[in-house]
């Protein structure tokens, strides 16, 4: 065999030995990996109330103990129907944001809230399920789309939103500040997402930006 085939093959025999140990391992998705990320807003800073679900809860325990009792039990169910880990992210456009979530007594942000939730299950069919129920979990759920349409907002059910079957999109505007939610189910996650005085086509990137994480 000429000298020059003889080097080519024998980079190749390396190369197909080497291959398989270089190709870089996809990390699983968590639903911390998949809710909200400093990059989907960019111009806003995290807050404090951002955490996993358990030290969500605990910290509701003391600031707003009826509502801990209901959603610490209804996380408490799902966990035992199949629930793996569930994470909130909020980003606040400036301190006066962050704390207005997390004290009644300062009122409502002055300049803009969002809120991402994730949920992770340990199967579609289960996560499916839970959405399906509708139930309202941390401020989120049918009455933020009861409010949008209250109020003469839109709200898109279904595959038009462009988040698949399971999934709803609403915008409004009242007294000047404007919301927009999204809930939607996409494989083993049921995600949330609240955004308060931020631009819509801010908020639809940002929900986009979460759901093409899971995709």
């Amino acid at each position: 065999m000429p000298r020059a085939l003889a080097c080519i093959a024998l980079l190749l025999m390396v190369a197909g030995c080497q291959g398989p140990q270089n190709v870089a391992q996809k990390k699983p998705l968590t639903a911390q990996s998949v809710t909200l990320q400093a990059k989907d807003m960019p111009s806003m800073q995290r807050c404090d109330a951002s955490g996993d679900l358990d030290t969500v809860l605990q910290r509701e325990k003391s600031s707003d103990p009826s509502s801990y009792e209901r959603n610490s039990y209804q996380w408490g169910l799902w966990k035992r129907e199949g629930a793996t880990e569930g994470y909130l992210a909020v980003y606040g456009a400036g301190p006066l944001d962050c704390a207005a979530l997390s004290s009644p007594s300062s009122g409502a942000p002055t300049g803009g809230l969002v809120l991402g939730l994730v949920m992770k299950f340990k199967n579609a069919a289960t996560a499916a399920r839970i959405y399906e129920t509708g139930v309202e979990f941390l401020g989120f759920g049918p009455s933020d789309i009861s409010f949008v349409r209250s109020t003469g907002g839109m709200v898109t059910t279904g595959s038009d939103t462009g988040l698949g079957k399971q999934s709803a999109v609403g915008s409004a505007t009242v007294s000047g500040a404007s919301y927009y939610f999204a809930f939607w189910q996409n494989k083993s996650f049921e995600s949330d997402f609240l955004a308060y005085n931020v631009a819509s086509t801010d908020a639809a990137k940002a929900v986009q930006d979460m759901n093409g994480r899971i995709n």
